[in-house]
Order: structure tokens, then sequence, then C-alpha cells
């Protein structure tokens, strides 16, 4: 008897094992991402997700109980019905697909939440004026900062600047809005021109009314707000090679809450979600005027005097812009507002173009002392590439209140493409021979157009950029001890996961230049006749008919 068990590859599969799950439960958590299992056991631990006798059970396959109490500590909640499907009570096992999928619905829940304005007093009194009746060690609100009472007579009051803990003694504040950049104060780091009338391809609403322009570093940087967000360009020629940059960011919508209480910080939520747009590139036209005709040139001359002729940029366009600082107040809470720092890193060579659009929610949690991060990015992009390309647009978004930076969150992130270029070239008899070159791509692909025995071919690579920084040292949450850098995207996150090839300014599968010797030269014949040696005739059945 033949029997098939069509459930026998599902069983003798590898099961999804405690410690899988554990390694994957703190990185898309954002409570631990090191590369050493062992820290973020005890991150986990940390932040009370796992116990010290859960090392027994590592090695075990991952089942219903143990995911369930694991989703339980994460929430803080009790029912995990919502998160995890009735029918896995009944497995024995649980899957990495389904167990992610759980994961996922937990965090998304963790992420998205929202809080209703809210805001305990900040300040011990708000006098109506400086001279009402103070008295030694008051707090004392002006101009939008805090002051603490040391003196006063009949014409004067006597103050110094007030301590963070003077002024937040007792602080909780919440909300979760929509920026509004009607109102925003903007300072430029650079000295603005008079005269800002200006337009391009991409944000033809700029005007002269709302538009500002100013120059550093050689760069033209123009930007304008509207109300939902800013939209930046900048350009400049270097050398024949114009460098530019669009960047828009849109849609800001931050959620937090704060509670300080009796000199400590309590548990802290703050997360911002927004919209970006990234037109970065460089395009150059210096190769396109020489005289000498590179198409003319057989194969070994042609390698020769690109060699020697075109020698590849030792300064590649670089810089580091800060753009702009946006101050927007938060609503319902007085003294608070949001602080949006706009920085746009360039490094490019040849001729390149990328544009990104992304959807960002990025942040951090604390609880009873630990921190987590919250980073998460939808990637979408349209690429031109025929140099080598680094761009990163840098934001920093920080919550202020009192005139103290209480936290903030930074994000280098972008994108870069390396592009390899390969002189494919041909001698009489037809035979290539192939040579990696390190000029860009786009000039021997200009100059070696119209020769026959030169072809170009090339190789890029692209990989996500992201750095993501949790309370810089401007912060009070640093000062306290809650501050992470993370390198999240490398090398290793290629957009494509392996090369690319181009040829004629395409992407291919592989390449395609091979050989010649199928050609040869054909000797002239003189004839007034030809006669062929075989011939046939291919007819359809019962397509003639037969006449007597």
């Amino acid at each position: 008897m033949l029997v098939t068990c069509v459930s026998c590859k599902a069983e003798t599969a590898e099961p999804y094992k405690v410690k899988d799950y554990l390694d994957d439960l703190s990185y898309i958590s954002g409570i631990g991402i090191s590369d050493d299992f062992e820290e973020d056991l005890e991150d986990l631990k940390e932040w009370e997700i796992i116990d010290e006798e859960d090392e027994s059970s590592y090695e075990k396959p991952l089942n219903y109980d143990y995911l369930s109490k694991t989703v339980k500590n994460l929430l803080g909640e009790e029912n995990t019905d919502e998160y995890i499907p009735e029918e896995y009570k009944k497995k024995k096992t649980i899957s990495a697909e389904e167990a992610k999928e759980v994961i996922h619905k937990a965090v998304n829940k963790m992420n998205n939440r929202t809080f209703e304005p809210d805001v305990t007093a900040m300040y011990v009194q708000e006098p109506k004026n400086e001279f009402d009746e103070l008295s030694k060690g008051d707090l004392l609100l002006k101009d939008g900062r805090y002051y603490i009472i040391t003196g006063s007579d009949e014409d004067n009051i006597r103050y110094r600047d007030a301590e963070f803990e003077e002024v937040f003694s007792y602080l909780d504040i919440s909300d979760t809005y929509e920026i509004d950049f009607t109102d925003a104060e903007v300072t430029s780091y650079g000295e603005e021109e008079t005269n800002t009338a200006y337009s391009n391809e991409k944000f033809r609403l700029l005007s002269s009314s709302n538009n500002h322009v100013f120059n550093t570093d050689g760069f033209r940087i123009s930007y304008t707000l509207n109300r939902s967000g800013i939209d930046i360009h900048l350009s400049k020629d270097v050398n024949g090679m114009n460098v530019y940059g669009d960047l828009s960011i849109n849609n800001i919508k931050p959620s937090f809450k704060w509670t300080y209480e009796e000199n400590d910080l309590k548990n802290c939520f703050f997360n911002i979600k927004f919209n970006s747009t990234e037109k970065i590139g460089c395009s150059t036209g210096k190769y396109g005027n020489y005289h000498l005709k590179f198409s003319d040139l057989d194969s070994s001359t042609f390698r020769n005097l690109v060699k020697s002729m075109i020698q590849p940029a030792k300064d590649q366009v670089e810089a580091s812009l800060r753009i702009c600082r946006i101050r927007t107040p938060i609503p319902e809470i007085p003294t608070a507002f949001l602080d949006l720092d706009v920085l746009i890193k360039l490094y490019t060579s040849g001729k390149a173009e990328i544009d990104l659009y992304n959807t960002h929610s990025l942040g951090f949690e604390t609880r009873d002392g630990h921190i987590r991060f919250i980073n998460e990015n939808s990637h979408d992009y349209d690429t031109i590439l025929q140099g080598s390309a680094k761009a990163a647009a840098g934001i920093n978004l920080g919550l202020e209140a009192a005139s103290f930076d209480l936290a903030d969150v930074e994000l280098d992130g972008g994108l870069r493409g390396v592009l390899k270029a390969t002189m494919h070239l041909f001698d009489d008899e037809g035979n290539m021979s192939s040579e990696a070159s390190d000029i860009a791509y786009s000039t021997l692909e200009e100059v070696s157009k119209g020769n026959s025995d030169v072809k170009v071919c090339g190789d890029v690579s692209f990989y996500w950029m992201v750095d993501l920084i949790i309370n810089t040292s401007k912060t009070k949450m640093a000062k306290l001890g809650f501050s992470r850098t993370f390198h999240i995207m490398d090398d290793d996150d290629q957009v494509f996961g392996n090369l690319h090839h181009i040829e004629d300014g395409h992407f291919v599968k592989r390449c395609t230049r091979k050989d010649r010797k199928g050609i040869m030269t054909m000797e002239q014949v003189t004839s007034t006749r030809i006669v062929l040696d075989s011939y046939a005739e291919v007819l359809k059945e019962n397509a003639l008919t037969l006449k007597e």
C-alpha cells in the first residue's frame, strides 16, 4: 500500500524556537536591535517582557502560552484576544510567520497611541505683571521664560534663571495633533536675500511673498512654508557640474506624553509621523565639448586617450547644509513648542538623480527607566543613476517646554548609489577585451557614442542609509541618561539586493557584450548570373487542381 503524507514536509521543518522568537520580538518592538542576542535578552528582561527562568525554554518550539505571556507583558494588557487568533490555542507550536504577524499587530498598537491634550500646571504661579506681590523663591513667568525670585524692593524685583527641577517639580503634558505651519517662527541658517522671487520645475507655487532665499558654501538655497510643511530647493555649479536637491517635509503629526514627578522622569512616549519627498541629483556636460572625435578612434587608442585626457574628479561635491529651524506652538499647552531643524547632506559625482518618497514614524518610549525606539519607514524610489551619489535629508524634531529642550529624535536618511564602469574593447578581428574603469559611467558612455569598437557597461548597487539618534545632547532626556544612536541600515540593506547591470542607459539582467568572431570580410564577386545549388517547394494540400 502506498501512503502519501501531504503534511510530512511541515512536520519535518525546523521549528520556530523561543530563542528565534525573542530575537525577532526585540528587534520589531525596538527594545533591542544589537547584533548580540545576549544584549537583546537583557533589554527584554529590563522591560519585564521575559523572566530569568525563561532561559530553560530558549531551545524549545514557540507555543501559544509563551507567545500570549510575552504579548501581555509587552502591552501591559491582560487580554490578548485582539492580537492572537483563538485557533492558535489548539496549535502545538506557533510558526515564525504566525508569531511575526502577532508581534506586528501588538507593536502597531504600541507605536500608534494617541493622547488627548492635557497639561498639569507647570508653574507655581503666573503673576499678571512682575510688580505683583511676590516672595523670595517664587516662580516668575516672563516673556515665555521662567525665573526664580531672589528678592525685591520698592522699585525692582531681582530674579535668576530657573533650574529645570524648579520649573518641572510636577509636570504632566500630553497631546496628539497635526502641525499647522501658519504661525511658525522661522530662523534661517544664512543671510536672506531681498530678491526672493523664485520658481523651479517641481515647486512652481513658490512666490516672492513667502519664499526665503540665502547662499551658503556656494549653494543657493530657497525654501517656503505652507500650511502643512516646508519645501526646499538648493543648487550649486561646480566645474561644469550642477548639483541640486529638492526636499519636502509635510503632514507632521506628533504624539507625546511626558510625566516628571518629584525630580524623576516617569514613563514617557514621544512619536513623530511625517511624509518626505526628496529629489537629489547631479548633472554634467563637462565632457561633451571635446574637439577630438572619440568615435573615430580604434579601441586601443580610445582607451589610452580617455585615460590620459579624462581623469576622474578627485574632489567630488560634498556638502552638509543647515537650512532652517522652525518653531511652532503646541495648541492647548502654554509655553510648549515643537521644533523642526532641517539639514541636507550631499555627496555626488558623475550624473545621478534620485527620487525618494517616504512615510516616517520616529520616536521612543521609556518604561521604568528603560528606553525603546520607534522607527517605521516606507520607501518608494525612482532613480536615474549614471554616476555615484549619496544624499541624506537630516531632520531633527524636538519637544520644547518653558524654554527647555525636553526630548527629540534626529534622522539622517536617504539613498546611496555606486556605479562601476567597464569598457568592452573590440579589435579588428572582433575579439573583445574588458577593462574596469574609475572614470564615471556617464562620461565613458558620452565619449564612446558612435564608436562601434567600444561598448560601455555599468554595475550599480543601491542601499538605504538611516542613522537615528534618540535624544541628542541638547535635550533634558539625554542628561537623564535616555539617549541612544542607531545605525539601522548599511551596505547589507540594498534596494535591489545585488548588482544590476546597465547597458546603453538601460537595466538588463546580465552583460550581453560578446566577441564578434562571426563577422567576416566578403570579397566582391562579379557575375552575369546566379545559379541556385538547390531549392525546395512547399505546397498546400489540395491547393492545385490538375486538368486533363
